[in-house]
């Protein structure tokens, strides 16, 4: 299914202008059309079924489904069956400031990084299926988020972070304790693209790289490139790249000594493959051209 239509863009003023997090429950989800927001959203399904559209797919989702979105790709709901949706509602650059705070908790980057942010063909996939046990665990903590959202009282936001803190990071232990395969394969994923993350600026060859995730060559370019939306050495270049121009920018660093930091040797490539990441040689990045 491909759907034609101009999706509708959710704004974070309107929806919770004075704060960085909030909540939007739907106890009887209307349709949704398909629309797109500027903020992120860890989406929990309660209760009943509904058909969840795409700009090119739709996927049934169903009690226990969680879903998170930092708000990059349209979606919306239809053929809905008594849906009841949890939605933790999350200003992106205040969720991205705690990320340090969850580095090393399994689960987190596949959760939080590769799902939402790169499958972009599968992104609505259930990035996690809660079994009843889990779901109602999960709910002890979403109410109590909900309630600290709604009062009034000094200090909210410093417990509302609290919550969503212990959310996450019960999210990321079911996540990490599934028995599905699909969650065993994006976990070793995740260890690959910590340990590109960590180890970037030094030589990584492909079969390091396969051997760490413990599978065979074939096997692991086609799981990471299913996962990541590119072969091990193209994230590679485009992590570089990345950090090579936050030196450029944040810290001023000269260009060839920028790419001698992210791990290029070569001053010639570095700047050929600065060009295809960015579209600008690093000089001219560097110079706000």
């Amino acid at each position: 299914m491909t759907n034609k239509l101009k999706p509708i863009l959710y704004q974070k003023q309107l929806f919770f202008p004075n704060t960085d997090f909030s909540v939007a429950r739907e106890k009887r989800q209307p349709v949704v059309p398909l629309h797109k927001h500027d903020f992120g959203e860890i989406a929990f399904v309660i209760s009943g079924s509904a058909t969840h559209i795409t700009e090119n797919k739709t996927f049934l989702i169903k009690r226990g489904d969680v879903f998170i979105t930092f708000g990059n790709y349209a979606h919306g709901f239809t053929k809905l069956n008594n849906l009841h949706i949890f939605n933790i509602l999350f200003d992106v650059d205040k969720f991205d400031s705690l990320r340090d705070e969850f580095k090393g908790l399994n689960g987190f980057n596949v959760l939080f990084g590769l799902e939402p942010h790169l499958r972009k063909e599968d992104c609505f996939y259930a990035a996690l299926k809660l079994t009843e046990k889990q779901l109602k665990k999960i709910q002890v903590l979403l109410q109590l988020y909900e309630e600290e959202c709604c009062n009034k009282f000094p200090l909210r936001e410093i417990n509302v972070v609290s919550f969503l803190k212990a959310i996450v990071i019960q999210l990321c232990r079911d996540y990490s304790h599934s028995d599905a395969s699909i969650s065993d394969i994006n976990l070793k994923m995740e260890k690959i693209v910590n340990y590109i993350k960590q180890h970037f600026h030094e030589k990584i060859t492909f079969n390091r790289l396969a051997d760490e995730a413990g599978m065979s060559a074939t096997a692991f370019r086609y799981y990471f490139k299913q996962t990541t939306g590119y072969s091990p050495i193209k994230f590679l270049m485009r992590l570089r790249i990345a950090e090579a121009a936050r030196l450029l920018i944040e810290e001023n660093i000269k260009v060839k000594n920028a790419g001698e930091k992210v791990g290029f040797h070569n001053q010639s490539y570095f700047v050929k493959t600065f060009r295809e990441v960015m579209s600008v040689t690093p000089k001219e990045y560097s110079r706000g051209e």
